[in-house]
């Protein structure tokens, strides 16, 4: 009765039919076989099932979701906030609702957070002082060069 309305997104990755690709399937038929051939994760068994009298032979492979395609997801967006790209770009980049979705997950891949900061407040205190003395002050250095006779 009630459907939500279609939303348009910029995918990388589709199907021959342009839809979304099914990140189970994607892992299935072609990530885990890929990591495999390249021996990041091993295979375990083979198995064969029959649908309607058709039979299938799959293997099964090692889980690791370490290793599975969801990872380059995450690799970009660390990348993107390590180099110093802001909460916002990468929060629309990635589709997230808010920012606040995207620190709660990747905060943890700044590790740069905050140096930027602490340099200027390093600077700051490393600066010759300046005083900031009014000028009709007595301690004002414009009235300690003057004589005596004249303060």
């Amino acid at each position: 009765m009630r459907q939500r309305k279609p939303i348009s997104a910029g995918l990388v990755l589709t199907t021959s039919q342009d839809n979304r690709v099914n990140y189970s399937k994607w892992n299935e038929l072609s990530c885990r076989p890929a990591l495999a051939a390249a021996g990041i994760v091993k295979k375990v068994s083979a198995e064969a099932e029959t649908y309607g009298g058709r039979s299938r032979r799959y293997r099964i492979y090692e889980l690791s979701r370490a290793d599975m395609f969801h990872v380059l997801r995450h690799t970009f967006a660390s990348t993107q906030l390590e180099a110093g790209e802001s909460i916002m770009s990468v929060s629309a980049w990635l589709g997230h609702a808010s920012p606040q979705t995207t620190l709660t997950h990747y905060a943890h891949f700044m590790p740069g957070a905050g140096k930027r900061g602490l340099a200027a407040t390093d600077e700051w205190f490393n600066q010759d002082p300046q005083p900031n003395v009014p000028e009709k002050s007595l301690a004002s250095p414009r009235t300690q060069s003057m004589p005596r006779s004249r303060r």
